[in-house]
């Protein structure tokens, strides 16, 4: 268990397990206007795909434009409110499982559970699954 010392999820907050992050996730999205209750599921999914696309692209560029180690665009602000400066490449990834966390909530997907059988399920898998190449 890790304690937060602050930050986004609060003072003394424990974050026990993906589950709760999810929760705190959702919660902000929702309070930031991310979500909407009239929105259909298949909707939601497509956004959501469409989204988590372009996280993955913004790390791409990152990638791309050799910017992975550098910090982000907002660094700066993230230091005036006493938070750590994110590189590129930490900004992107915290992007991509935040949306995923928050996805999951969306949906009802318990992630932990899903994370835990999925990789105990891999343990099982041939090396590189088979022989595949990526």
């Amino acid at each position: 268990m890790h304690t937060s010392g602050g930050g986004p999820f609060g003072k003394g907050i424990c974050m026990k397990n993906l589950n709760e992050i999810a929760d705190a996730v959702h919660a902000l999205a929702w309070e930031k206007g991310w979500h909407s209750n009239d929105e259909s599921e298949d909707a939601f999914v497509e956004r959501a795909c469409n989204n988590l696309h372009d996280e993955v692209s913004e790390l791409h560029e990152a990638w791309r434009n050799n910017q992975l180690h550098e910090f982000c665009d907002k660094a700066g602000q993230m230091v005036e409110h006493g938070l750590p400066a994110l590189t590129c490449i930490e900004e992107e990834f915290a992007d991509i499982i935040i949306r995923v966390l928050d996805n999951c909530r969306k949906l009802d997907v318990d992630i932990l559970k899903a994370v835990i059988a999925k990789h105990e399920f891999n343990k099982l898998r041939a090396m590189r699954h088979g022989g595949k190449r990526s």
